[in-house]
């Protein structure tokens, strides 16, 4: 039987992380189905979803303590369930990128508005850069979302718009594929 495992953790960055990570997950014939890495900072941050049989996912999690001292990382293992048996509600696919002078708060505002309206985030990345000649804080949030399919898509658009103008940043929502 097929289990699932969501592998998250984090630690000083080094070259080879994720070729050693992808070695010990390879040579116990452990998929890795979905992943998001990233350094931030100095720290390198992971959070996967593999698969594996029983015997090979237990022996992960069993062995998490060895790994720890192999990699460095601070890693955690949760069991989940497939992907496919996640049930939600019809929804409808959307992206939204805000983008504008960075100040404190602007995740805190479009999040709010989203949860008001009961959108999920799928996925989310946030960044900050120097603007090209001014070196100003440029402020980048960029979401997968799933919209309910019967929440009249205007509304929340509606207020989505008047956060980004009240904030001073722009705003593109759009229907996106799956």
């Amino acid at each position: 039987m097929t289990k699932y495992l969501v592998l998250s953790g984090s630690g000083q960055d080094r070259v080879g992380l994720v070729d050693e990570i992808s070695g010990i997950l390879s040579g116990r014939s452990i998929n890795l189905e979905d992943s998001r890495m990233a350094v931030l900072g100095g720290e390198f941050a992971l959070i996967l979803l593999v698969s594996g049989e029983d015997k090979n996912i237990d022996w992960l999690l069993g062995n998490l303590p060895d790994l720890i001292n192999r990699t460095g990382l601070n890693l955690q293992g949760r069991p989940t369930r497939a992907p496919t048996e996640r049930r939600l509600e019809k929804t409808l696919p959307y992206k939204m990128v805000v983008s504008g002078m960075d100040h404190p708060g602007i995740v805190r505002q479009f999040t709010g508005i989203l949860h008001k309206f009961q959108a999920n985030i799928e996925t989310m990345e946030t960044r900050v850069s120097p603007a090209p000649l001014s070196g100003t804080p440029v402020f980048t949030m960029e979401c997968k979302l799933s919209v309910p399919a019967q929440l009249k898509i205007s509304q929340l658009k509606s207020e989505l718009n008047s956060a980004s103008e009240q904030e001073n940043l722009d705003l593109n929502f759009e229907p996106a594929e799956k």
